[in-house]
């Protein structure tokens, strides 16, 4: 692959990550909203155990509405980068 074909991709992955993003942190919303009315619940078995699978959705989504963004912000300055690299050499 040549450096534009890179360069194309790394902006393509910067708008992929960029439009995921509002999903991602919408879902971490959720989660954790649906996790704080769990613990309000009166305790019983099912809850208990629907409490610990919401605890690790939100530990997960909370992980990817990290990444996600940056993810994003990475791909878009390695395609500056590039950008630049391939103006240089032109």
């Amino acid at each position: 692959m040549t450096i534009v074909q890179y360069r194309n991709l790394m902006w393509d992955l910067a708008v992929i990550f960029g439009w995921a993003s509002p999903f991602v942190l919408g879902m971490g919303y959720y989660a954790r909203k649906r996790f704080r009315l769990l613990l309000k619940a009166p305790l019983t078995d099912e809850v208990e155990h629907q409490t610990h699978a919401w605890e690790h959705r939100v530990q997960r989504w909370t992980i990817l509405g990290l990444l996600v963004p940056g993810g994003s912000i990475l791909c878009f300055i390695a395609w500056l980068v590039l950008s630049r690299m391939s103006s240089g050499s032109a």
